[in-house]
């Protein structure tokens, strides 16, 4: 808990100036969606172009910054998937006991993280998987993400508070559904 406070605060130290510079950059509740999404579905991914989605473009970092952001990133990743591996604990979500309304930007940020490594490379997400499932387990991240808020499916859902409310509860729980899914199937994958 502690290690990854201090290691929470560094990333946000290392990544204000960027967002003051562009606001499209991933505050920690972002990058934390997207590692966590990356954990859960391994894509191929460069170092750069992990840096365009944390940044929202090219980024030239001075070897030091890219090395303390591999560091922390190494760190962020490694308390993500050991949170899936606690029994009681279980994954939580970086902005989990933060929310004053589960429609917090910490909240939408997390989730537009999260979408952001799903849509890198969406057929890893749905090659390996009942696409059905997968869609229905993403479906509180896609409405907490705000980035469907024009589809007539998410029009519809919000119309009702209660079932958003429910839905956006959810989504830790969907987390560690997805995780195991993907695990299950890759330990079948390993063994045929």
């Amino acid at each position: 808990e502690k290690m990854m406070l201090e290691t929470r605060t560094k990333l946000e130290l290392f990544l204000q100036p960027y967002i003051d510079q562009n606001e499209g950059t991933f505050d920690y509740h972002a990058l934390h969606g997207f590692l966590t999404g990356l954990t859960i579905c391994p894509v191929d991914l460069s170092e750069e172009e992990r840096n365009e989605n944390i940044f929202d473009g090219e980024i030239a970092l001075t070897s030091e910054d890219a090395a303390t952001l591999n560091q922390l990133i190494a760190k962020v990743q490694t308390s993500i998937d050991r949170s899936f591996h606690e029994e009681e604990e279980g994954f939580s979500l970086s902005c989990e006991g933060e929310l004053d309304d589960l429609d917090d930007d910490e909240l939408v940020n997390w989730c537009t993280g999260f979408m952001a490594a799903h849509f890198w490379d969406q057929d890893t997400w749905f090659n390996s998987h009942d696409e059905q499932e997968v869609c229905e387990l993403l479906l509180p991240i896609m409405l907490g993400s705000h980035i469907f808020d024009d589809e007539q499916e998410f029009i519809e859902i919000r119309k009702d508070t209660q079932l958003v409310e429910d839905m956006l509860g959810q989504i830790a729980e969907v987390v560690m559904e997805l995780y195991l899914m993907f695990k299950i199937k890759k330990l079948s994958i390993n063994q045929n």
